[in-house]
């Protein structure tokens, strides 16, 4: 990538046309046209396609949304989730005076009922749950198990359920 961008530094005529290309080095990208009044234009092959007045390809709108894509999609999303609670119960170690104990404590003070804290509590433990879950999951189609269509869809449903009511329990305790 360097290179690129000291080749075309080091030009004698620099065109301002080469550098919205610098992203690519690849040749399958870049489309180069003939030669006009010495110098070469490149297009990208987006704007090939737009000067050729070509289709545009049809992108995840046009599909039907599948039990399994959205299975994926939530535990990309849950282990997100996850990983900013480790770092807010950290920051929140050094950064609030008396640490996570404290707020906990500044949190029962606020006088909230029973019903808003289960759910807080539910809302908390529900991406761990599934997170988890799904984990194990994604471990039995390691082992070769569940794969077929009918077993993912119906070890999807379980795991959603599972999840749900192992969150509930939690919140519970």
């Amino acid at each position: 990538m360097a290179l690129c961008y000291t080749r075309l530094l080091c030009r004698r005529t620099v065109d301002l046309r080469n550098f919205r290309n610098l992203y690519t080095c690849s040749p399958r990208n870049v489309a180069i046209s003939a030669p006009c009044m010495g110098s070469t234009i490149c297009e990208s092959h987006d704007e090939r396609n737009m000067r050729l007045k070509r289709p545009m390809s049809p992108h995840l709108t046009i599909y039907q949304v599948q039990i399994t894509s959205l299975l994926s999609i939530t535990h990309r999303t849950t282990g997100l989730i996850l990983s900013s609670y480790a770092m807010m119960l950290g920051l929140g170690t050094l950064l609030i005076p008396g640490g996570i104990p404290c707020l906990i404590e500044m949190i029962s003070d606020l006088g909230l009922s029973a019903p808003i804290l289960f759910v807080g509590k539910t809302l908390l433990a529900l991406p761990a749950t599934y997170h988890t879950l799904n984990g194990f999951r994604h471990l039995f189609w390691d082992l070769g198990m569940f794969l077929t269509i009918k077993e993912v869809y119906s070890t999807g449903y379980a795991v959603t359920a599972l999840s749900a009511i192992a969150a509930v329990l939690l919140a519970a305790l």
